[in-house]
């Protein structure tokens, strides 16, 4: 195990970076983007136009980040575009004498936290652009959630109206909905990528992304049939206004236990990655190209 040196980190997290934003698989954000504008965009939109008065900007990220159908989509996608990693081929078997252990090891988690950045920022970008002729910027929700309802009542219980929740805007303002969704989404997926990097150095890489898989398949399902259960998956955490009562300023689940949820998980999976490191013979692995 070498010392550790930030150049060489940063010379891993950079080669990594560069491979994967190159991967031919990214052309899934732009799908992704498509998807985001028809379903979320564009009814927000037509909503702003019909009552002649605009969005906050920040809306239509929270309506993607809380929707249920969205955060089960966004990790599976992510999960798709991590899917070889941490990738092992001939270069890496090479690179692991000159680098160490523990420099190709901090190398992967920065690389991760920069690739689940990446995409948080650009489905955050993606939501604000084609809003931003018709949106506000002000830490207050839009009549267009808090009163559409009231000057159309026939379309109550629609699809557009199910986009933002009551839950969400009647207990916190969008600014600290809109950190709290982006920080945990992020966990989220962090939690992912560490789970893929912990069954690499165990050499059973296949049944992590199977457990990834499980984790979000379930938690979708719990959360679908509002389970108690639900809990024990991130997806629930993940979704702000799940936290909520309609009304009352009664959490179901306090923030802060969520917050405690992901830094134990993390935590617990970081600490199980450096301790597998110690073990693991990349001269055993079999090469990926």
């Amino acid at each position: 195990m070498s010392e550790i040196s930030l150049k060489k980190i940063w010379a891993i997290t950079k080669t990594e970076y560069i491979k994967w934003i190159c991967n031919g698989r990214m052309y899934l954000l732009l799908i992704l983007w498509v998807f985001l504008n028809e379903c979320v965009m564009e009814p927000l939109i037509a909503r702003s136009e019909k009552m002649e008065t605009p969005l906050n900007i920040l809306e239509p990220f929270l309506a993607i980040g809380n929707s249920g159908i969205v955060v089960l989509i966004l990790p599976l996608i992510y999960l798709t575009l991590i899917s070889d990693f941490p990738k092992v081929d001939g270069n890496t078997i090479f690179l692991l004498p000159r680098v160490g252990k523990r420099n190709w090891f901090l190398g992967q988690v920065l690389f991760a936290i920069a690739s689940f950045h990446t995409i948080l920022i650009l489905v955050l970008a993606g939501s604000i652009l084609p809003v931003a002729h018709c949106s506000f910027i002000y830490n207050g929700w839009s009549l267009v959630t808090t009163e559409y309802e009231l000057r159309f009542p026939e379309e109550a219980g629609s699809y557009a109206s199910e986009l933002l929740q009551k839950n969400l805007y009647n207990q916190m303002p969008p600014w600290k909905a809109a950190i709290l969704t982006y920080l945990f989404l992020g966990a989220y997926m962090l939690l992912l990528v560490l789970i893929m990097l912990l069954f690499q150095i165990l050499k059973k890489k296949i049944f992590g992304f199977f457990c990834c898989g499980a984790l979000i398949t379930f938690g979708t399902a719990f959360c679908g049939i509002h389970a108690d259960a639900k809990w024990l998956f991130p997806m629930a955490h993940s979704l702000i206004w799940v936290h909520y009562n309609d009304y009352e300023r009664k959490m179901v689940m306090p923030i802060r236990y969520s917050v405690i949820y992901y830094a134990v998980w993390i935590a617990g999976l970081f600490i199980a990655c450096v301790i597998g490191m110690r073990k693991i013979n990349f001269d055993t692995i079999q090469e990926v190209d």
